[in-house]
């Protein structure tokens, strides 16, 4: 993963949160648990890591083991078959 692909992956799911946020009403305080099933660097669980909830982030088998950019900011995460 270069810097790049973090920080623009970071940036993405920012977006996504606020677009999900206004578009859709959530309400993040009723949400408690998030299973994030590709999570790729973990840029979901950033993006919601203001909120009161709780990530698990899954790296599926299938992809490239990302499971040390998502430790490396701190997260939690597996690998999945």
């Amino acid at each position: 993963i270069t810097s790049d692909m973090f920080r623009l992956n970071t940036m993405f799911w920012q977006e996504q949160v606020a677009q999900y946020e206004q578009l859709m009403g959530i309400n993040f305080t009723e949400i408690r648990n998030v299973m994030d099933m590709n999570a790729y660097c973990g840029g979901f669980a950033v993006a919601l890591s203001k909120r009161p909830l709780w990530v698990m982030n899954v790296v599926p088998a299938s992809m490239n083991n990302t499971l040390a950019a998502i430790y490396d900011r701190g997260l939690i995460g597996s690998f999945h078959d």
